[in-house]
């Protein structure tokens, strides 16, 4: 019989165990501490048979920006089973367990990135955020680019978490997808780990500064050198890349783009609409891939459809179904405009036929309910009602997240 219950300190050994196991992963006694840092204890869950741990789910928490405005969002992570108990219901038992507390008393939301996507869906998750990944060339033009209007300041990551938060926060504001982060986790993001293996430059920050001498935007990035036949050839790992302005990204681009040595500069996460993927008029250059990036629950679904304005008025009513949070499941009225919406359930009929996962994924303003549409998963019985969701969710910036927890 599993037993679920929040982890104590005497069961943090046993996270390391499990932990190891689950991810492949071996950290020394400082990354442990820096990485578990973060967590709170009191929203860590365990999975027990007999015992011994077998699953572990955790949450942060947060505040997530919406389209309009903000909701508080409990940040699930740490997602692990025992390789020994997989296929045995335990990640289920957790995931539910989770969703039920958070109904109770938690966040009307819940976000996550998934080391398997696979597995999400099932739960009523949706992937409401993409990203690009670029690999670009030493020197790619910016011809589209204006002129910078910012210096560079340069420094070590860890020594420029407060310029770094203070550009955050302000970013964070205006683009959907993007959620609070504590000290912990600025520590977190930040360390270098040393033991990190093959050469590379320590964990550097660029910081862009305005005329007023204010940071503006900064990069985290990495070097790491390699010489093929005598010819430099070295990688440029961009692991952060923030900017309130155009001008501030031009500086930042500028400095990581042209570094001595290098000949390829990689940004793992970047959002879709980022400059660099305009001005360079040579996108073919930059290689980038689409990926997935965070997803989304609306545990409760009335307050979370609430918690952000929308783009075109609308007055309709949602079918929703919702096996995971049966409290979700049924008609739901939902009358909107640009500045915020009334949710409540509703006896009409449903002029939208919809999935707790397809309506999570359009939640902070992507085009997903379009692509939806698209492909036939969505159902109406109002013609048109599909497409009147879709343009009102729709957001004025691609939504995105910086921070991977």
């Amino acid at each position: 019989m599993t037993d679920i219950r929040p982890l104590a300190d005497a069961d943090m050994p046993a996270l390391r165990s499990l932990d190891g196991w689950a991810f492949g992963t071996v950290v020394d006694d400082v990354r442990w501490r820096v990485a578990t840092a973060p967590l709170e204890r009191q929203r860590q869950i365990g999975a027990f048979v007999d015992g011994g741990l077998v699953g572990h789910t955790a949450a942060f928490t947060q505040v997530l920006t919406t389209p309009g405005g903000s909701v508080p969002a409990a940040g699930i992570t740490w997602v692990a089973v025992s390789p020994a108990h997989r296929r045995r219901g335990v990640m289920s038992t957790l995931l539910h367990h989770q969703l039920d507390e958070l109904h109770e008393g938690g966040e009307p939301v819940a976000t996550l990135w998934a080391s398997e996507p696979g597995i999400y869906g099932r739960f009523g998750y949706g992937v409401a955020t993409r990203r690009a990944a670029v690999a670009a060339p030493r020197g790619v033009a910016l011809g589209g680019a204006p002129d910078a209007g910012a210096t560079v300041v340069l420094g070590e990551a860890a020594d420029q978490i407060e310029a770094c938060s203070e550009v955050y926060d302000k970013v964070r504001a205006l683009r959907p997808g993007m959620v609070s982060r504590s000290v912990e986790a600025w520590r977190e993001s930040s360390f270098d780990d040393p033991t990190a293996p093959g050469p590379r430059s320590s964990l550097r920050c660029a910081v862009a500064v305005g005329p007023q001498n204010q940071p503006t935007g900064y990069a985290w990035f990495r070097t790491r050198p390699n010489w093929d036949g005598g010819d430099p050839q070295g990688t440029v790992e961009v692991a952060e890349i923030l900017a309130e302005s155009p001008d501030g990204y031009r500086a930042l681009l500028d400095m990581v783009l042209d570094l001595d040595l290098m000949s390829t500069v990689r940004f793992w996460n970047l959002p879709l609409d980022h400059p660099l993927l305009t001005w360079t008029g040579q996108t073919h250059r930059l290689r980038a891939t689409l990926e997935e990036q965070l997803w989304v629950r609306l545990v409760r679904l009335d307050e979370a459809l609430a918690a952000r304005t929308y783009a075109t008025p609308i007055d309709i009513v949602l079918e929703v179904a919702d096996p995971a949070c049966p409290w979700n499941d049924g008609r739901w009225r939902v009358c909107a405009d640009h500045t915020g919406a009334t949710v409540q359930r509703s006896s009409d009929p449903g002029d939208l036929q919809v999935t707790a996962s397809v309506l999570a994924s359009g939640y902070l303003g992507d085009d997903a309910l379009h692509r939806a549409l698209a492909g036939g998963a969505l159902t109406e019985s109002t013609r048109g009602a599909a497409t009147a969701l879709a343009r009102a969710m729709r957001g004025d910036v691609a939504p995105w997240c910086a921070y991977m927890f």
